[in-house]
């Protein structure tokens, strides 16, 4: 892998130009120059006309987009489109592909808040085709934002072009602050529009805290328990009726504000024009949740606060309930709070992505269960033979600096003062003692390390889990690699095999980790950030792998030299694709030039194919449109029940490579 920067998503590496005949794709790529291209952004969004009540009523939320995957056995587009409305009855809505005749999709009534506000669920069931398409989706009643809405899907034989971010929201800071980095404005999701304008997303992946709670502490409701100092009558107080009215109403306002029109307009385009897979992490819930103590998490506050995170977590983001989540996509953990998403960005790339807050606890972030239950998905029929890389998402990311240092301070230190203690003075001592929790009066840097998975508390998990993944690579010879945001900086680290570091291509320990945060909230103190950078030195993790982060930030988005070249405190996200040319998939880090301006500087993370063994052999000799074309039905059959996305493997598929050289092994250890 080389790292390399210039504006951005988009703009191969040189190298890459010289040695390798690029596709039309990546062709339309280079002809991209977005520092000139890019102009100022301003949907035209029209206000909902609210009418009478015997008319549409007022659209108060979306539409939202959400992307599930593709059966590719029946070449059908799997997705859904979310409406929250004061109607009781579903409105009508259009969907046409092309100049297409419109369908009419049905609608399903979720959930109703308070009787008032209804959750609609339209199944988008597609077809997909052997060449790009363009969907507009419409209602006759006309009380959307704007008349029409559309969204891109890519042939059945290409893989889709991705969007990652994280931390889309502000923690509870001063106004000023929040106006400074443009709270109103929104640079980093205007970019993100300017980018899919001149060559569209296919789908955005939300990697946690798609929006911030932080604020519901200092509601009315929570008077009485801000009021009571005492720890123990605090954990032990009933919830009263204006508490669970409170908790309740302050969840769906905060989502209605984050993903609506008329509070979030940037965001509400963003995700009305392209369809999302999102995953929670901490602040879609409260701060810091599931790290706490236990007898905290059992409180009757944080289990009525859980219900309603969790309740209207679904609805916006999932477009499902908790009941019904395992029909609409998602994999069950061992809690009915927690789910998991296994599906395809295209025939060429596997996603993961891994709920670590529905089940979590100070000591666990999922149980020896679901990984079962993830890893028997994994090797099922769920991920067809022609995927060759995996993204893993976990929110947190898996692979980053040491925080050892600060852990053990805090954790041993309770009372004093640790700036004293760690012997700091000025940002880093201020950095360090910091604010008190305002849930359980912890040190606040306290709680985000044990959300980490380098936390010690963490550490046995972490490596089972990698090591899980080492042996999947193995065996399918699939390239993995990792999602991660969460920590309000960017960053790439890598794990490997030292004796292959020349050799990436056939090393199926080396893995990427990703980190992109975030794309609203301010960057940590500098000072943290240093003291990270002095304490990322190579690590052992197992054996003969190693893992330590990339120097790929030696210029700022400015142009200015840096010195920390390993993480750099500048809001952000991630575009990446798949390179059919190369086998790569590159990763571009998008960190914005100046605070609170439209405008971002690209750096670039190529992460290679993997070719390993007799599976990785056949992976890439084997002809991908002729199993696509042995699974084309003879006929597309729309139906209202949800279809199954495996696959049924084809006989010059099997064995050991007979048949022309198009044979997938079944998976074996090499």
């Amino acid at each position: 892998m080389q790292p390399y920067e210039n504006s951005g998503y988009g703009q191969p590496p040189q190298q890459q130009q010289q040695h390798h005949h690029m596709s039309d794709f990546t062709a339309g790529f280079n002809q991209m120059n977005l520092r000139d291209t890019i102009s100022s952004h301003v949907p035209h969004l029209h206000r909902p006309q609210f009418l009478s009540s015997d008319g549409p009523g007022e659209v108060v939320c979306g539409p939202l987009l959400r992307y599930i995957g593709i059966d590719y056995s029946k070449r059908l587009y799997r997705g859904s489109i979310l409406v929250v409305t004061t109607s009781h009855h579903p409105p009508p809505l259009e969907v046409a592909i092309g100049g297409q005749q419109p369908i009419r999709p049905h609608g399903q009534k979720l959930d109703s808040y308070r009787n008032k506000y209804h959750f609609f669920r339209y199944a988008l069931d597609l077809p997909i085709a052997e060449t790009a398409q363009e969907v507009t989706y419409s209602t006759p009643d006309k009380n959307w934002a704007q008349p029409s809405f559309s969204f891109h899907m890519p042939s059945i034989f290409d893989s889709m072009r991705f969007m990652f971010y994280s931390c889309n929201g502000f923690s509870d800071i001063p106004q000023d602050i929040k106006d400074k980095f443009g709270e109103k404005t929104a640079p980093l999701w205007q970019d993100v529009l300017d980018r899919h304008d001149v060559l569209p997303f296919h789908v955005l992946l939300g990697g946690g805290d798609q929006l911030y709670q932080d604020r519901l502490i200092k509601e009315d409701f929570m008077i009485p328990w801000n009021e009571e100092k005492d720890p123990a009558k605090r954990l032990a107080m009933p919830m009263t009726q204006d508490m669970r009215s409170g908790f309740e109403k302050f969840y769906f306002d905060n989502y209605v504000i984050n993903f609506g029109f008329e509070g979030n307009p940037f965001v509400a385009k963003a995700f009305a024009t392209i369809p999302s897979v999102n995953m929670w992490d901490d602040h879609d819930i409260i701060d810091g949740y599931g790290s706490y103590p236990p007898e905290m998490q059992n409180a009757e506050c944080f289990q009525v606060l859980f219900a309603n995170a969790c309740r209207f977590y679904y609805l916006f983001q999932h477009h499902t309930t908790v009941e019904l989540a395992p029909q609409h996509g998602f994999i069950r953990g061992t809690a009915d709070s927690c789910n998991h998403i296994i599906t395809t960005l295209g025939p060429d790339i596997g996603l993961l992505s891994l709920d670590c807050r529905g089940e979590r606890t100070k000591h666990d972030i999922c149980t020896p269960g679901t990984y079962e239950t993830v890893f028997e998905c994994l090797r099922s029929e769920m991920m067809p033979p022609t995927v060759k890389h995996l993204l893993v998402l976990t929110g947190v990311p898996l692979i980053y600096p040491r925080l050892t240092l600060f852990e053990n301070l805090m954790d041993g230190a309770a009372g004093f003062n640790l700036a004293t203690i760690a012997g700091k003075t000025g940002a880093l001592g201020d950095m360090i003692s910091g604010s008190l929790n305002k849930w359980n009066g912890d040190p606040e840097l306290l709680d985000d390390m044990n959300d980490h998975w380098t936390a010690g508390n963490h550490e046995e998990e972490r490596k089972a889990f990698i090591e899980k993944l080492q042996v999947y690579a193995r065996e399918r010879s699939i390239r993995v690699s990792f999602l991660g945001g969460d920590v309000h900086c960017c960053g790439a680290g890598k794990m490997y095999s030292k004796d292959m570091k020349e050799k990436e291509e056939g090393d199926p320990y080396f893995m990427v980790q990703i980190i992109s945060s975030a794309i609203v909230n301010v960057p940590p103190p500098q000072a943290l950030l240093t003291v990270l950078n002095q304490n990322s030195s190579f690590i052992t993790f197992n054996g003969n792998t190693e893992e330590r982060m990339y120097n790929i930030f030696k210029r700022s988005p400015n142009g200015n030299t840096r010195q920390n070249k390993k993480l750099m405190g500048m809001r952000n996200y991630c575009a990446g694709y798949y390179d059919e040319s190369s086998g790569k998939i590159n990763f571009w880090i998008q960190a914005e030039k100046e605070v609170g301006k439209k405008g971002t500087m690209g750096y670039l993370v190529d992460v290679p194919r993997l070719v390993f063994g007799q599976a990785g052999y056949h992976l890439y000799h084997q002809n991908k449109r002729d199993y696509l074309d042995y699974l084309k039905p003879k006929e597309h059959h729309f139906t209202d029940q949800i279809p199954s996305i495996g696959f049924s493997r084809p006989a010059f598929m099997s064995g050991g490579g007979g048949g022309g050289g198009y044979g997938m092994p079944e998976p074996r250890n090499y």
